[in-house]
């Protein structure tokens, strides 16, 4: 690959081909890779500045010579996304285009999706509720099961649920079991004043957590 020839100290005059070797480094003649290497902990190690209003500063091209890569102007940072053409502004902290990307990686939401817009507290809980009269098996995204008679409600499997679980019984005493593990805690019986493991007396509610083995009060 080309590089720069040192002139030799007390050369004068410069022969025309030590300029333009210069010339044909920085209009891309010569191919030569250009480096600049300072140690000053105080200015930058390149600066550059457009003094016209647009303030283009930069821009640098893809192979093809017409596919923008990165830009700054007065506009704002446009990157490319995975080599594609960088058209968009970045906005705050987002490393991408303004436009809605797509999720990358695996991940799990609930059985509504995701929407546009911001989120917000209340839609973080929509669909995160089921009233009941009969027996039910606790299904994904649930949280709060309210149960109007006296019914069993079964929890997912301990090893494989995050989420607490509460449970409330309105009316009629409810029986707490699990699909996976143990329950643990529940009402307090008024007569001995001894936990009911699995029992929720009408009134009461009871949050249940797993421990990655059991569910337990809390």
């Amino acid at each position: 690959m080309p590089a720069f020839t040192d002139i030799a100290t007390g050369k004068t005059p410069a022969a025309a081909q030590d300029i333009q070797q210069v010339i044909d480094a920085l209009t891309g003649r010569r191919n030569t890779p250009l480096a600049t290497i300072v140690n000053d902990p105080l200015s930058y190690a390149l600066s550059l500045r457009n003094s016209d209003a647009a303030s283009r500063g930069l821009v640098i091209f893809a192979s093809d010579g017409s596919t923008v890569l990165l830009s700054v102007d007065a506009t704002g940072v446009r990157l490319s996304k995975a080599g594609a053409a960088a058209t968009v502004p970045l906005i705050g902290s987002d490393v991408g285009s303004a436009a809605g990307q797509v999720a990358g990686g695996d991940h799990v939401h609930g059985t509504s999706g995701y929407s546009g817009g911001s989120v917000s507290l209340e839609s973080l809980y929509a669909n995160s509720w089921v009233t009941t009269g009969v027996s039910y098996v606790v299904a994904a995204g649930i949280q709060f099961v309210f149960c109007t008679l006296g019914v069993t409600v079964t929890l997912p499997v301990a090893s494989g649920t995050n989420r607490p679980i509460l449970v409330s019984a309105i009316a009629g005493t409810t029986t707490v079991i699990a699909a996976g593990g143990s329950v643990i805690g529940g009402s307090i019986n008024t007569s001995t004043g001894a936990v009911m493991n699995g029992t929720i007396s009408p009134g009461d509610a009871l949050t249940y957590k797993s421990d990655s083995t059991n569910w337990r009060a809390i």
